[in-house]
């Protein structure tokens, strides 16, 4: 087969079966057929685009990749619950170490050495250009929260303290600022002959910051809200994919997309089913845990657990999303019926409610149900239906860079960009839900922490005005002014 590829201003024939080749016909090695140095080992066989998988040695080796497979999966498992026993700050931090790989493994796809040895800090600036996307996507989450703990700690009176709250409230101008800055670097460091690729890399370097660390950060997001809204989503994009599987590969036959050929429309629709019928008993065993429902909303925690400090379960107050209520199963029913739409005609699924109630004697069936529970109906939809979507676009984006994995950095697994493709679009779809549905749903105001922000820009006399106008409310609802 021949294709044509682009060699500085010619354009030549290439025998893919066997590589391009000087002009007296001798075979040349590719330096860079589009991925990192670390990728080429991981090269399969193509025809037409699609990746071949090297045939298994047999049932000992098909035997030892799945052991392999299972020992990192529980490795992972393990790791992941011990994060999330150590409360919000490791959970936090696992967040920032799995983005890191992530975009490790995305920058190493677009490499090419021999030019890179000319670009000697060219890779530190692409990690300068990161640490400045991280220090703004984490800081809108975390800025109002910092200003709550320095403003209510008595032992912070010092330089620092004052120099960290006048910096908060201007977090994005200094964000901006960095990110110039790095622009300047990026202009001196041009390179003449080397223009087209440098300006190649730094677009690739800010796509990868925007499909990763915007996604990533708002798991930070999810986190700071209470870790049942990390786990949940988590936990339900990984059941999901589980169920497709087993129901695919029991009675699965006709294929759903053509990048992954494996998938079938039988397990797709079955996992949907199946992941939707599990949320909500999920959700309710997971809502029993306090330490998993009390949100990050005082400061940061760095103990959890299923204790979490008497004092820290004290101060967080139970949260009305996760007390069950009596609910009526025909509101339930009806609330599938409009989520499905044209695909359940005539009120199928109220329907049949109203038919099981008649049956038994009963003009309706009530049972207890918290509105986490209804919430996470929603979201099991959300990851059956649309989130594995992400997975096909990252195998597709795999089958243009001719890989099998982004990475070998987990053992029988590929790359972390591997396992987190379909996250990625739940972790967006689950904070805006919060924001949307759960947290603001009455329209609540500013929190406290944003409210010291702002508190921050004003001047004396504004905060003088401020404290005597807070005063009088305080002694109008019959509170103590405290000294």
């Amino acid at each position: 087969a021949m294709e044509l590829r682009r060699r500085g201003n010619d354009v030549r024939a290439v025998d893919e079966t066997r590589g391009p080749a000087h002009d007296d016909g001798r075979a040349v090695r590719i330096q860079n057929g589009g991925g990192s140095p670390k990728a080429k080992g991981r090269r399969g066989a193509h025809d037409g685009g699609a990746v071949k998988l090297p045939s298994g040695g047999g049932f000992r080796s098909k035997w030892r990749s799945l052991r392999t497979r299972a020992l990192s999966a529980v490795f992972m498992v393990a790791f992941l619950v011990g994060c999330l026993l150590g409360g919000h700050v490791p959970t936090i931090v696992l967040i920032f170490v799995v983005q890191g790989l992530m975009v490790r493994e995305l920058f190493a796809l677009a490499v090419e050495t021999r030019k890179e040895k000319d670009l000697p800090w060219f890779r530190v600036q692409q990690w300068y250009f990161y640490g400045c996307a991280v220090f703004f996507s984490y800081g809108r989450y975390l800025n109002s929260r910092l200003a709550r703990r320095f403003s209510f700690d008595a032992t912070n009176t010092g330089t620092f303290t004052a120099i960290v709250l006048s910096a908060l409230p201007r977090h994005a101008l200094i964000s901006y600022l960095g990110w110039t800055f790095g622009c300047v670097l990026f202009v001196l460091s041009l390179r003449k002959g080397l223009y087209l690729y440098q300006f190649g890399q730094f677009a690739w370097t800010h796509m990868i910051i925007a499909a990763v660390i915007v996604q990533s950060s708002c798991l930070v997001g999810n986190v700071l809200e209470g870790l049942i809204w990390f786990v949940f989503p988590v936990g339900i994009v990984f059941f999901n994919d589980i169920a497709a599987y087993l129901v695919g590969t029991t009675c699965g036959k006709t294929p759903l997309i053509l990048i992954s050929p494996k998938k079938t429309w039988e397990g797709f629709w079955g996992g949907c089913f199946v992941t939707m019928a599990v949320a909500p008993f999920a959700a309710g065993g997971l809502q029993k845990f306090h330490w998993l429902t009390c949100p990050s909303s005082a400061a940061l925690s760095f103990t959890g657990g299923p204790d979490l400090t008497l004092g820290a379960l004290r101060l967080c107050d139970a949260d009305g999303v996760f007390i069950p209520r009596a609910v009526d199963l025909s509101l339930v029913a009806s609330s599938i019926d409009a989520a499905f739409g044209w695909t359940l005609p005539f009120g199928a699924v109220e329907r049949v409610t109203l038919f099981v109630a008649n049956s038994v004697g009963r003009n309706e069936i009530l049972f207890n149900m918290s509105p986490f529970q209804k919430h996470a109906i929603v979201l099991a939809l959300f990851a059956s239906v649309i989130a594995p979507f992400g997975g096909f676009f990252a195998s597709g984006f795999k089958r243009a860079f001719k890989i099998k994995d982004f990475s070998d950095t987990i053992p029988g697994h590929g790359g972390i960009t591997d396992r987190m493709d379909c996250q990625m679009v739940m972790a967006v779809f689950s904070h805006l839900y919060i924001t949307n549905f759960v947290r603001n749903a009455g329209g609540s105001g500013l929190s406290l922490g944003q409210l010291l922000l702002h508190i921050q820009s004003v001047s004396n006399e504004e905060l003088l005005a401020l404290y005597g106008a807070v005063a009088r409310l305080l002694v109008s609802r019959g509170l103590p002014i405290p000294r």
